[in-house]
C-alpha cells in the first residue's frame, strides 16, 4: 500500500482531477525549487522534500498506479485495510525503484535536470534515493548490470526506430553535401580542480564548487569518496557543455599537504 500518511496531491499541490500535464507541471515547478543544487547549505532538508516531491510524481504521474493508489485512498476513507482491497505494500524506496527501472521516465527527468545545469549522474540518485547502497539499474529485457550509467549508454530504441533514424541522417547528409551533421557532435568537457586537506581525503567530504559552463556560472555539490589520492579524477556525466550528447565535469582533486 502507499503510505497512508502521504497525501501525493497535496505534496504536488494539485486537485485530485488534475491532469497528467498539470502533475507534470507541478512536479517540474517543486523539483527545480528543492534540488539540493539550488539549495546550498540547507542540502539535507531540500533532499527530504525533493524525495517527497519525486515519491509523489512517481505514482501520480504513471497511470495505472495512481489509479491503484486512488483505490486504496477511497477504502481507506470508507474504513478498509489495504488486504481487504487488493492493495500492495510500498516502501519510498520501493516506489523508487518501480520508477527508476521505467527508462523512458529516468530518460526524462536526467534530460530536465540537465538542461538546467542540475545533477542528476548515478552518484546523486544512488546516495539520495538509495543511501548510496549502490542501486542495480536495469530495464525490461536486460541483464542486471551493477551501478548506473546515462541515459544515452543504457537506453536503446526499438530496432525499428533506429533504423529510421538512420535513414533520416543518410537523406540529411546527401541534401546538405555534408560527412556528419553538426548537431550530433558530443559537447566538450570541462575540468575543475578542488583541494582537499589531508583529513577530507581520508575521511570524504561534500565540497561545494562554482564553475563556469558557457555563459552560465554552475553551483555543485561534489561529493568525494573517503581514501582519494593526489589526482584523483571525478567525473560528473552530462555537465560539461551542450551538445547532442552533453560533455562531462571532470574533477581532479589535489591535496593540500
Amino acid at each position: 500500500m502507499y503510505r497512508q500518511t502521504k497525501d501525493y496531491y497535496s505534496v504536488l499541490g494539485v486537485s485530485e482531477r488534475a491532469s497528467r500535464e498539470e502533475i507534470k507541471h507541478a512536479f517540474r515547478k517543486l523539483a527545480m525549487k528543492y534540488h539540493p543544487d539550488r539549495n546550498l547549505g540547507n542540502e539535507q532538508w531540500a533532499g527530504g522534500r525533493f524525495k517527497e516531491i519525486s515519491e509523489a510524481y512517481a505514482v501520480l504521474g504513471d497511470e495505472v498506479k495512481r489509479q491503484e493508489y486512488d483505490r486504496m485512498r477511497r477504502a481507506g476513507f470508507a474504513g478498509y485495510d489495504a488486504q481487504y482491497t487488493g492493495g500492495r505494500f510500498y516502501s519510498q524506496e520501493q516506489v523508487f525503484k518501480d520508477a527508476f527501472t521505467n527508462p523512458y521516465l529516468f530518460q526524462e527527468l536526467a534530460r530536465m535536470f540537465h538542461e538546467a545545469g542540475l545533477r542528476f549522474d548515478e552518484g546523486f540518485v544512488d546516495n539520495l534515493f538509495f543511501s548510496g547502497q549502490g542501486f542495480v539499474f536495469t530495464f525490461p529485457g536486460q541483464r542486471a548490470e551493477r551501478g548506473w550509467s546515462t541515459p544515452s549508454a543504457e537506453y536503446k530504441p526499438p530496432l525499428l526506430l533506429r533504423l529510421i533514424g538512420k535513414v533520416i541522417r543518410f537523406t540529411l547528409r546527401r541534401a546538405l553535401g555534408v560527412q556528419e551533421l553538426s548537431w550530433r557532435s558530443k559537447g566538450e568537457d570541462l575540468h575543475h580542480e578542488i583541494y582537499l586537506s589531508e583529513e577530507e581525503a581520508v575521511a570524504g567530504t561534500d565540497k561545494k564548487i562554482k564553475y563556469k559552463r558557457g555563459r552560465k556560472k554552475k553551483k555543485l555539490i561534489v561529493k568525494v569518496p573517503p581514501g582519494v589520492n593526489q589526482g584523483t579524477k571525478i567525473r560528473l556525466r552530462g555537465m560539461g557543455l551542450e551538445g547532442q550528447t552533453p560533455g562531462d565535469l571532470i574533477i581532479t582533486v589535489k591535496i593540500k599537504s
